[in-house]
């Protein structure tokens, strides 16, 4: 009904300004006279535009609360409610030379490493590569190097994680060097092909050895006329190229070999640095609970909580300001931009304050610092009992404290229990925290939906559905009753200007 010029920052009543051309007889300013009988007349839709501002405003809020939740479930799950993401343990090795060795939050017991008698290897192969008495170059096509037409290869490689891997590779018989080295290294089967001064290089990815083979042609479409018997690297239909070797080791008195010069062990990571005598003196690892490393990760989840919970109670406290209503647009039109962000600012504020939903989820959360844990040590298994507590001020919220000398002697005298407390599957507090934001996310969205939700699917929604019926009702009803005045206002003009030429008739015959 109403238009907005955003030129002009000029604002009508009238659905048909400019277009009327009234007045013309009376002297009367009628389109400024339906002006006003038209502001009248919308005064309710105006309180229904306000009333529809206020739900969509109420709404962004509700989401905005429901993203802080999302997001405070998330973190929580990952810093803190993993073994290995809040665990923390401090490695001790004799000879970090000959050793580098990282622990898990599962490593416990001392690894002595008596010698290294052989480092892994990679599988390597290489080949000269000749055209009768010439050396082969890169362009040099397999087709010259007696391979007849095109084909398919299968490769058996031995991957990082111990295992192998079969992956098929064509061929053609046009592919020069180059093009078929590429297509190998780049085929994703775990091997680098290189060639230079007539030499071509099969090399494994991964080390370690197979016991048939660390690269191995399993078939070919070709047969013994396949591309690595050409090659040079293959003699028989299929059978082992290369193979590589194996770390091997002895740890507590037990002879170990491994496909990697990494490996682990009793929660340890290991990764052997050079090849060492057993007779000289053993590499001693050993570990301890970081408890400084666990503290301050404590700390963080701490800090996590408590701006979860001044968020949520930012909302449900702030100030509400009665007397600044949503701006309808005749109102915005007779402001600056300046004047309806500052105004705006106040008709925000206060949308959610002491909500019912929100305080709900405070609670919930707020309700787990107390809850005990179930099959951990009573004297660790729940928050306050090893030094995170609500402070004791009522106007902080609720918010957690850290009694750090209680906290640091619990994870002294029981880490495993500490850590349990936290990352325990369903019963930790982790979990219960989550599932109390999950419970209010749920509820939230029933109310006012997600980003992607359509209007029909939250209540929220439906109010905003029935409002907008009836905002378009009134915006009809307003056009019929403005063509109302403005017949009513040219029927008295018409009826004005046939009293005048009648009184001009009887003025001229007299």
């Amino acid at each position: 009904m109403a238009s907005v010029n955003s030129s002009s920052n000029s604002f009508s009543y009238l659905s048909s300004t400019g277009n009327k051309f009234t007045g013309l007889v009376s002297g009367m300013d009628t389109e400024s006279m339906v002006e006003k009988l038209m502001k009248a007349q919308s005064a309710q839709m105006e309180k229904l535009q306000q009333q529809r501002q206020k739900y969509q405003w109420q709404r962004d809020a509700y989401r905005d609360v429901n993203t802080k939740l999302s997001t405070f479930r998330q973190n929580i799950f990952d810093k803190y409610g993993l073994q290995n993401s809040l665990s923390a343990k401090s490695v001790s090795v004799s000879d970090s030379t000959k050793l580098s060795v990282t622990a898990s939050p599962s490593a416990s017991g001392t690894l002595n490493i008596q010698g290294v008698s052989q480092l892994a290897s990679s599988a390597t192969e290489v080949k000269a590569l000749k055209v009768g008495n010439t050396d082969a170059t890169p362009t040099t096509t397999l087709s010259e190097l007696g391979l007849t037409g095109d084909g398919k290869v299968k490769l058996k490689v031995l991957q990082a994680d111990g295992k192998m891997k079969e992956t098929e590779v064509e061929y053609k018989s046009t592919d020069t060097i180059e093009d078929f080295t590429k297509r190998l290294s780049s085929s994703g089967a775990g091997v680098t092909a290189l060639f230079s001064n007539g030499k071509m290089s099969l090399t494994a990815n991964a080390t370690g050895s197979n016991s048939e083979g660390a690269i191995q042609v399993s078939s070919d479409t070709k047969g013994v006329d396949g591309v690595f018997q050409k090659l040079g690297f293959l003699n028989g239909e299929k059978g082992e190229i290369a193979n590589g070797g194996n770390a091997k080791y002895t740890v507590n008195g037990l002879e170990m070999e491994s496909t990697s010069n990494t490996f682990t062990i009793s929660g340890y990571s290991v990764t052997i640095k050079d090849k060492f005598d057993a007779t000289t003196s053993p590499v001693t690892v050993s570990s301890t609970t970081d408890v400084d490393g666990m503290v301050d990760k404590l700390k963080e989840f701490v800090k996590t909580y408590n701006d979860l919970i001044t968020s949520l109670n930012d909302k449900v406290t702030e100030k509400k300001y009665a007397a600044y209503p949503p701006l309808t647009d005749a109102e915005k039109a007779g402001m600056s931009e300046d004047q309806i962000k500052k105004w705006e600012e106040k008709a925000m504020s206060g949308t959610l304050r002491s909500d019912s939903i929100v305080r709900s989820a405070v609670s919930g959360i707020r309700a787990v610092v107390y809850n005990a844990t179930p099959g951990i040590d009573e004297k660790y298994n729940s928050l306050f009992k090893i030094g995170i507590t609500t402070t004791s001020s009522y106007n902080d919220g609720g918010k957690l404290e850290i009694d750090e000398d209680k906290l640091r002697k619990a994870l002294t005298s029981d880490p495993d229990s500490v850590t349990k407390l936290f990352t325990q599957t369903d019963t930790g507090v982790v979990a219960q925290m989550r599932d109390a934001s999950k419970k209010a996310i749920e509820t939230i969205e029933k109310k006012a939906g997600k980003e992607s939700a359509v209007d029909n699917q939250y209540s929220m929604g439906k109010q905003l559905i029935s409002l907008d019926s009836k905002i378009e009702d009134w915006k009809s009803r307003l056009k019929t009753i403005e063509e109302r005045y403005w017949k009513q206002f040219s029927a008295m003009e018409n009826a004005i200007q046939k009293a005048n030429s009648q009184s001009s008739y009887f003025a001229s015959n007299s």
